[in-house]
């Protein structure tokens, strides 16, 4: 959900409660109070405990709880709550009396045949009616002010992540360009007759960056066919020392996945996994089945460095980035049996997490 919807929710949150303040808490509390006898005899009273009630929840909830919690203003929420506390005594003070001499008593007259008693009764309602008011109102805005911080603080979480992301692919082409580019060279400087087609294959794949790299999710075909090009790129430079295999069976249409998710793995397998004169094996397999990806890679390990020996920058952020695309839905096992460099990777593509639907509702913002 993103953030745009998390305020209209809130919206109608609080549309909806104020509602059932209005049409149905409020009238269910004054019917348990004589309402008919006052409206018989004094229809003002009973028609301005309404309005003020009213006013008391809307003045609460929209004013005073967004001066303590949002503006940080205490005092004015102070002054505000004892403006209403003095007007409410007033309130409480009109004249119910059979004559109804005065509007209001100060104090209240002696009287005979229970008239104390019946005004003690209306200001005690009017006082009764008013705590609950407020304490209704301020529990209303205290549940819609955490909503709210609670939807803001998952956008601003959100908005990092999605910076965090941008500086981990930023990170990435560099590391791509210096080794794609080194193949390149060393065809060109030998005068291959691979050199043409590999400039090609170069040119594919930079499209494929260019239109790609800004995006969150592409289908899975189209980063299996960008590790295939790199993987032929890559031959280029190699001899019959080193045997390569790559197997892909994704359904492009229904999967999808990080653009340049995978492709730090590859690397590093040619990087540390090919030699000149002893026999090399990589091997590489991508598949999805069951709303999964699974993604493998086997190299032999001729030299260590960051990458085969520790994990270096390109490891870590591959790791960084699963963990904020695929919070809890994913796992990376990486080991070293019988000098070979493993890496499985299965990813589960069926549900995304929040986060993630997050940045992709923002990618074209």
């Amino acid at each position: 959900m993103n953030g745009s919807e998390h305020k209209i929710m809130n919206r109608n949150l609080s549309l909806y409660i104020d509602l059932i303040f209005c049409f149905v808490l409020l009238p269910v509390m004054t019917m348990l109070l004589p309402v008919e006898r006052w409206l018989s005899h004094h229809p003002f009273f009973v028609i301005m405990l309404a309005l003020w009630l009213y006013a008391v929840y809307f003045i609460t909830r929209k004013a005073v709880i967004p001066l303590i919690f949002v503006r940080k203003k205490y005092w004015a929420a102070v002054l505000i709550f004892l403006a209403m506390t003095v007007l409410t005594y007033f309130l409480s003070k009109y004249d119910l009396s059979p004559r109804g001499d005065n509007f209001f008593r100060f104090p209240p007259p002696r009287q005979r045949g229970g008239g104390f008693f019946r005004a003690r009764m209306h200001e005690q309602a009017v006082w009764f009616l008013y705590f609950v008011v407020s304490v209704f109102s301020i529990a209303v805005g205290l549940l819609t002010q955490l909503y709210r911080q609670s939807a803001e603080k998952k956008e601003i979480e959100a908005e990092k992540n999605k910076a965090e992301l941008a500086l981990y692919k930023a990170q990435i082409n560099p590391h791509f360009m210096f080794n794609t580019l080194n193949t390149l060279y060393g065809l060109v400087i030998t005068k291959s007759d691979r050199a043409e087609p590999a400039f090609n294959r170069f040119i594919s794949m930079m499209k494929y960056m260019y239109t790609n790299g800004v995006k969150d999710f592409i289908p899975l075909g189209e980063e299996a066919e960008y590790i295939g090009q790199y993987i032929e790129l890559q031959k280029e430079r190699l001899n019959e020392h080193t045997k390569v295999t790559f197997d892909h069976a994704a359904d492009g249409e229904n999967y999808r996945i990080a653009p340049m998710l995978l492709i730090t793995f590859v690397e590093n397998a040619f990087k540390y996994g090919v030699s000149s004169h002893v026999d090399t094996e990589i091997t590489i397999r991508l598949t999805a089945y069951d709303g999964k990806i699974a993604f493998f890679v086997s190299n032999s390990v001729m030299k260590t460095g960051d990458g085969q020996g520790k994990e270096g920058i390109g490891i870590t952020n591959c790791r960084k980035r699963l963990a904020l695309l695929y919070p809890g839905k994913h796992e990376l096992k990486i080991s070293r049996p019988d000098g070979r460099f493993v890496v499985e990777l299965t990813i589960d593509e069926k549900g995304e997490s929040d986060e993630t639907q997050f940045i992709e509702s923002h990618s074209n913002r």
